[in-house]
């Protein structure tokens, strides 16, 4: 199990408003079925490294498909196999 941070950054858009531009983005996560909590400057997931990964992939694909001419995507994935570890193991509760 991991747990990662995701935040696309689109560029290239003709207003500063960026919402138009990630709420497809926000839609592929919520399809993926992981694990998920939207944070005020990027989103965390939870689940398989294969799946994030895919995940990270679908995200890219949506926010180009919503117009964005270029996007840079930041991603922090903590990955552990000594014990378990989730959201909230991340946040203290």
């Amino acid at each position: 199990m991991a747990v990662a941070e995701i935040c696309l950054f689109p560029l290239g858009t003709d207003t500063p408003s960026v919402g138009k531009y990630l709420e497809p983005v926000i839609e592929e996560i919520r399809k993926s079925g992981l694990k998920y909590m939207v944070c005020p400057m990027g989103t965390v997931v939870e689940g398989d490294i294969d799946s994030i990964l895919r995940l990270i992939k679908r995200c890219h694909e949506a926010i180009f498909k919503a117009g964005a001419k270029r996007v840079v995507i930041s991603v922090k994935i903590d990955d552990r196999v000594d014990k378990p570890i989730t959201i909230e193991s991340k946040l203290g509760i």
